[in-house]
């Protein structure tokens, strides 16, 4: 793991201390997964989620499992794994699983690298693949594996860029604080526009990931297009609010306006990272 040609160990390293997503105790974590529906989060996955034995879903980059156990707990009869290569996320993730006695499966490796002899209906890889060293790449090694679905999100170029010149000016404001004053100085800065009503290390874990973030970069839809296709069509994104696409061209035409409507949420305090989601349909047999 440590020799892979994607991987970051300053990644591994920045997750080590706090993994993202991951709360102070199992109860809090437990407590998520009663409040929250993983279908309204990602709606594609209610038409794609068949609530049987032979539905397998793999989760690449799982963290501390939220998604995994989400989905276990609300679709008890199917088979969910999550992988990361975070030990430290994963025995939380173990924790949450053995208490809610969930039939999950959880795996410390490396996404680039990892294989299986069974193929997944569903993978899903949600705000991972660019935080490593080849984002694209880590598309690519998605459709190798050749699921039927494939749930990922990512930070959209446009739509992300107010966000980050909002911290990177005041990153330069208060640079000759202390670091550990620097990161206290723009957790209050960013609880200022994220006000959600999150329990105090989970809201830290995203500061820390939205801010504080080694390695990090930004696309498009565009991008992804010429990735997937002909194996893969795209069914669904949250750039047009997960409704229908009947013309794809439209939407990728238009993802410039993302930056617009970053830079409006920034202005009215309101938390928008520039995060964007897409699913795809394989149309084409492996």
């Amino acid at each position: 793991m440590v020799n892979d040609m994607y991987q970051n160990l300053d990644v591994l390293e920045f997750y080590k201390k706090l993994p993202f997503n991951i709360y102070s105790n199992t109860k809090e974590a437990i407590k998520s997964l009663n409040n929250n529906d993983i279908v309204e989060l990602y709606p594609p996955l209610s038409n794609i989620i068949k609530n049987n034995n032979n539905f397998n879903i793999l989760d690449l980059g799982c963290g501390p499992g939220w998604f995994v156990n989400s989905t276990s707990y609300k679709f008890n009869k199917v088979n969910v794994t999550g992988v990361d290569f975070n030990p430290i996320a994963i025995n939380f993730a173990n924790k949450v699983k053995h208490e809610l006695n969930l039939k999950t499966k959880f795996m410390v490796a490396d996404l680039f690298k990892i294989n299986f002899n069974k193929k997944f209906d569903l993978i899903t890889s949600l705000g991972v693949l660019h935080h490593t060293n080849d984002c694209l790449k880590g598309i690519e090694k998605i459709i190798q594996l050749s699921p039927r679905y494939f749930l990922i999100g990512l930070y959209h170029k446009y739509g992300r860029k107010p966000f980050l010149d909002h911290f990177e000016s005041l990153k330069l404001k208060f640079k000759n604080l202390k670091k550990s004053d620097l990161e206290n100085t723009l957790f209050e800065e960013y609880k200022k526009i994220d006000q959600r009503d999150l329990e105090q290390t989970h809201l830290k874990s995203w500061f820390r990931d939205q801010v504080l973030h080694p390695k990090e970069t930004q696309h498009t839809l565009s991008e992804i297009v010429p990735i997937i296709e002909p194996e893969y069509k795209i069914i669904s994104t949250s750039l047009n609010k997960f409704e229908q696409i009947k013309n794809l061209d439209e939407i990728l035409n238009e993802e410039e306006k993302w930056y617009d409507f970053g830079l409006n949420k920034l202005r009215n305090n309101i938390y928008f990272p520039g995060f964007f989601i897409v699913c795809c349909e394989r149309v084409l047999q492996p």
